[in-house]
């Protein structure tokens, strides 16, 4: 019999955070679920096999690639080895809190069963790096349910809202930015199979993440959304997606790190040769996607190069050169100039819509919507462990 459950953690070179996630799901009250670390190192040193081996979780698979992959293949390699009726893929920095997997399945069995099951995310802030998991201030995330444990929410409208991208990535609400992701939910066997039989992976480049979120509602036939998060996400200085976002050298390098390196996908882009913006790389996956196989979704290219731009020009950005940060600029006004007049017109009064004081507040990073200013004050007593913090907030919620 398949269990409830498959939690999937594709991993490399993160054996304590490994040690971390499956210490706290043995504190997991619901018992019917497996775990897949799929450990895809290249220094054996940095492997966590014998941590796997030392887990006490009843149902946890470790596996590793023939070879060393690419991130994205490396999240495919372990889909074949989920069995539960609900497969969950998630960072090796993020860990389930102990009574989510009871309330998620209590939302599908009141749901009927649907297709994806989608939850925000508590945030850990440790005091120092790289004291991950030490003393540090939890961070609660509230979803934008208003009544009762979960709403539905249609898929297909979700796509069209991501794809015309009207709110950046930068200034969505935690529940926006997690609604339909697999790393932030749960997607039911049968509708991953639907997308793997149809497009041929649930994975592609160059974000595995938003990749798959694109398939999951466009093959999705319901959806809902849980009133509380499920997980808990490490805030680190060693995260790929807040590196790239504002170091040019991170982001090549992440982009030379995929199957084909950064000229696969270079020429691909909205706006092409662009890589210093996070932006256009979720711009390529949305439109990868919907030209290889027609989708409907709704794009809008404007909104979408008004965000490059300000990508690229953002006063804490870090540039490796002065010949770089000018070549990339001006890849960008080139590419504007280029375009039908009308568009060129509507990015121009949406950037300076959005340049105005009046109008706009200042962009703010993901930590700062999530966190209140009083979470950032030293306190004088010592701060919780993530277990003993985890631990607090689960025993306040009950």
């Amino acid at each position: 019999m398949s269990p409830r459950f498959s939690i999937v953690y594709p991993t490399r070179h993160r054996p304590e955070f490994v040690r971390q996630a499956l210490k706290i799901l043995e504190t997991q009250r619901h018992d019917d679920f497996e775990v897949i670390v799929s450990d895809n190192y290249l220094d054996p040193a940095l492997s966590c096999e014998q941590i796997c081996r030392d887990s006490t979780l009843a149902n946890l698979k470790y596996v590793r690639p023939p070879q060393p992959l690419g991130m994205v293949e490396n999240w495919d390699h372990a889909l074949p080895f989920a069995a539960g009726d609900y497969v969950c893929y998630l960072t090796d920095k993020m860990f389930v809190l102990p009574d989510a997997l009871g309330r998620i399945e209590h939302a599908i069995d009141v749901a009927g069963g649907p297709d994806i099951i989608s939850w925000t995310s508590d945030f850990y802030f440790p005091v120092t790096y790289p004291n991950y998991f030490g003393d540090g201030t939890y961070g609660r995330v509230n979803s934008d349910v208003r009544t009762g444990p979960f709403r539905r929410y249609s898929p297909a409208l979700e796509l069209d809202l991501r794809g015309d991208a009207q709110i950046s990535r930068s200034e969505q609400s935690p529940a926006q930015y997690c609604r339909g992701k697999l790393v932030f939910g749960a997607y039911r066997r049968e509708l991953v199979q639907r997308i793997v039989n149809r497009y041929g992976a649930l994975f592609s480049k160059i974000n595995p993440d938003y990749t798959s979120m694109v398939l999951g509602l466009t093959e999705a036939h319901d959806a809902i959304e849980l009133a509380s998060s499920c997980v808990v996400s490490v805030n680190t200085d060693i995260s790929n997606g807040m590196l790239c976002d504002t170091n040019d050298d991170a982001a090549l390098g992440f982009l030379n790190s995929l199957a084909g390196g950064a000229e696969s996908v270079l020429p691909n882009m909205l706006v092409p040769g662009l890589y210093a913006s996070v932006h256009n790389w979720v711009a390529h996956d949305y439109l990868t996607l919907k030209r290889a196989f027609d989708l409907s979704f709704g794009f809008d290219t404007a909104n979408w190069i008004v965000y490059c731009h300000e990508d690229i020009h953002r006063p804490e950005r870090r540039w490796s050169d002065l010949q770089v940060e000018a070549e990339q600029k001006g890849l960008l006004r080139a590419f504007v100039e280029s375009l039908e007049p009308f568009v060129v017109a509507t990015v121009q009064a949406r950037l300076a819509a959005r340049a105005a004081p009046a109008r706009r507040p200042p962009l703010r990073r993901f930590r700062d919507r999530v966190v209140p200013r009083s979470w950032r004050r030293r306190s004088p007593s010592p701060s919780p462990s993530i277990q003993a913090a985890v631990e607090r907030s689960v025993a306040s919620r009950n």
